[in-house]
Formats: structure tokens, sequence, C-alpha cells
């Protein structure tokens, strides 16, 4: 999500949905009252929907309830946020996906995906940052061969 707002005790978050969702400013690990996290809106953030109802706003959590550590979330920096269909989202957090294999081998990145559509995706380069979100985009309706092909000429480019 994006912070739009920054208030005492929690930050407004766009998920991407009708309405904007709060995430408690003691929602990360190792808040406390004297020691919260400083994020500025327009911040990225990755966090999950700890609880939502139809009459209340979306709370959002930044610790995994399980270990209570925060296990990758929290806040997003440097990188490039892309917008993409829920389907994507789904084959890019399934562990064979075969455009994040071929993508990997050759090139060093990381990747975030919220089941909301948005990805975030760093790398060492702008340049392959955005070269790496396009061959991501491209990749929703194509093959294992398909995307072969893309990789190695995005190989023969750079």
């Amino acid at each position: 999500g994006v912070v739009t707002a920054k208030r005492a005790d929690y930050y407004r978050v766009d998920i991407g949905t009708a309405h904007t969702a709060v995430l408690p400013a003691l929602a990360f690990e190792n808040a406390t009252k004297r020691n919260k996290p400083n994020l500025a809106p327009r911040t990225l953030v990755y966090c999950r929907i700890a609880m939502a109802n139809r009459d209340m706003e979306a709370e959002l959590d930044c610790i995994n309830p399980t270990t209570g550590r925060a296990d990758g979330f929290g806040e997003l920096k440097g990188g490039y946020m892309i917008k993409c269909s829920l389907g994507l989202c789904r084959r890019l957090l399934d562990a064979n996906t075969p455009i994040l294999q071929l993508l990997g081998e050759h090139f060093p990145f990381e990747l975030a995906v919220g089941m909301n559509g948005r990805v975030w995706l760093n790398s060492n380069s702008t340049k392959d940052t955005i070269m790496l979100a396009n061959a991501i985009l491209n990749s929703e309706y194509l093959s294992q061969e398909e995307c072969k092909a893309m990789v190695q000429g995005l190989i023969n480019r750079a």
C-alpha cells in the first residue's frame, strides 16, 4: 500500500480499495510508544490485512502473526511499483513461475507481490528495474517457451 496521511498514532494507507485502510504506528516489529516508525506520505509499505469488516475501515499489520517478527513486512525502500491483474499476482506468487525463474538466473532483483494487484520491484539500476517490470507485465499471457524467448532477447540487448 501507499501511505497517504500520517497521524499521531496511525497512518492512512491506500491499498487499492474504495476506502483507505488504517495502519497503527505500533503494528511494526520493535515499535513502542517512544520508538515508532516515521513514514512520510507516498511511502510504500508491505503489509497484511489484520482485520476487515463491512462497517469499519480495514486494519493493517506489518508483523507476521505466527512469529511476531517482521518477516519482510514494513517499509519498501527504493524500487518501483507496478499495477497488474490479480491473476498475474497469483501466478507470480507460485514457486514454479517460469518468468521469475528465468529472470532470476540473469538479473539480481527483489520482488514483493501483493494480492491487491500491486507489485514492487527493485534491482541494481533504474534501467534494469524498468526492463524487468515490463518483462513481468508482458509475461501474463505467455507460455514457458515464449517467456524463454523474451528473456533471451532481453539478455542480448543488455
